[in-house]
């Protein structure tokens, strides 16, 4: 009777063994798996990179979006599926990915960049500006000067001159070759009735990129303004 006892003890201890075994086994098939499928995800986003390259843009989208499900916690795979989304002219498909990114690394500046870049496409501005102003708030960030323009251009376009103006003299400041800020900035100095300060902007903005589109459109500001471009 004492034997039948020990036994009966001794069995679920066995049992409680073997289940963790079984379980430790699991979670190693589990991680080999999703290594793989990471590796997978790698490769075809590097497919992508090549084929986006090539001006293979069909061919490059369906490796991004693939890459994406295979390891749809990367951040960066869905920063660049956003990017590719937006010059193919989908904001709102865009926005979903940059906004993911974001979730997924708050310190991703560019991808906090991006979402804002897809939110002034559709027109939401308000939210733009935040976008904008969150991969500012970030010290990572690499190309500040480029969100300060276009924090410009979404408070231009909110009717937000003053505020417009501080944000593109920064942007110039940080780099005084950008040539599309000193253009917004004579826009922005037309509407603020500043004329002589807007024709001093849009001639750096003409000198700078004689050929350019924001190049030209200040030539012509020019000559609407009596400076003959």
């Amino acid at each position: 009777m004492s034997q039948m006892t020990m036994s009966r003890q001794r069995s679920p201890g066995r049992l409680l063994v073997v289940g963790s075994l079984l379980l430790l086994l699991s979670g190693c098939t589990s991680s080999k798996d999703e290594a793989v499928r990471r590796l997978q995800a790698r490769s075809l986003y590097e497919q992508a990179l090549k084929s986006l390259g090539d001006r293979q843009i069909s061919l490059g989208l369906s490796s991004l979006r693939e890459a994406v499900q295979f390891d749809p916690g990367n951040p960066i795979f869905r920063n660049t599926l956003g990017v590719v989304l937006l010059d193919l002219r989908k904001p709102a498909e865009a926005a979903t990915e940059f906004r993911k990114a974001v979730e997924l690394d708050p310190s991703y500046a560019e991808a906090a960049h991006n979402l804002g870049l897809s939110y002034a496409e559709q027109g939401r501005y308000e939210e733009a500006i935040t976008a904008y102003k969150k991969a500012l708030s970030l010290p990572i960030y690499s190309t500040p000067e480029v969100a300060h323009y276009n924090l410009g251009r979404a408070y231009s376009q909110t009717g937000r001159p003053r505020e417009a103006e501080e944000a593109l003299r920064t942007a110039i400041h940080l780099d005084p070759t950008l040539g599309p800020a000193y253009y917004q900035l004579g826009v922005v100095l037309t509407t603020l009735g500043r004329r002589e300060e807007a024709k001093g902007a849009f001639l750096k903005a003409r000198d700078l990129e004689p050929t350019s589109p924001f190049g030209q459109a200040a030539t012509e500001a020019l000559k609407t303004l009596g400076e003959g471009g």
